[in-house]
C-alpha cells in the first residue's frame, strides 16, 4: 500500500508539471525540502512557486518518471527512477534522460517530498 501511494505521488507531481500548475507545486514538498536540480543550487519550497512559474511559463514541459526502485521505512521513503523529459522553448526543443532520486517524508499520513535531486544522462 505505501508503494502505491508514493507512486501516486510522483505521477501527480508528473501531471502537475506537465499541466504547467506551479501552483501547485509546493503542496508537493515538505514546508523544510530542498529541491537540488543539476547544475543549479538548491531550492527551497518557498522558492518553488516562483521559479517554477517561471520556467513553466517559458517553456512548454513533459516529465515521465520510470520508477526503478522504491524503499519504504516508516515515515520516509527513497525512490529510485529514469526519467525522460522534453522542454520545448520559442528557438528550441530538448530531450534529456535523467537519474532521478527522491527522499519522501511522510506528514500527517501524506507522503510529501523532502529531498529531490537529479542529474542529467543523456540529451537526446
Amino acid at each position: 500500500m505505501e508503494n502505491k501511494q508514493v507512486e501516486k505521488l510522483v505521477a501527480d507531481y508528473a501531471a502537475a508539471l506537465n499541466a504547467a500548475r506551479a501552483e501547485l507545486i509546493p503542496a508537493f514538498y515538505t514546508a523544510d525540502a530542498v529541491f537540488m536540480p543539476e547544475n543549479t543550487g538548491k531550492i527551497t519550497q518557498a522558492d518553488l512557486l516562483k521559479k517554477g512559474q517561471t520556467f513553466l511559463n517559458k517553456s512548454r514541459f513533459n516529465i515521465s518518471y520510470s520508477i526503478q526502485d522504491i524503499a519504504v521505512n516508516e515515515n520516509y521513503a527513497f525512490v529510485q527512477a529514469t526519467t525522460q523529459t522534453k522542454t520545448v522553448n520559442a528557438n528550441s526543443e530538448v530531450s534529456k534522460i535523467s537519474q532521478d532520486f527522491f527522499v519522501l517524508r511522510k506528514e500527517q499520513q501524506e507522503w510529501k517530498i523532502f529531498r529531490y535531486m537529479f542529474n542529467n544522462v543523456k540529451e537526446q
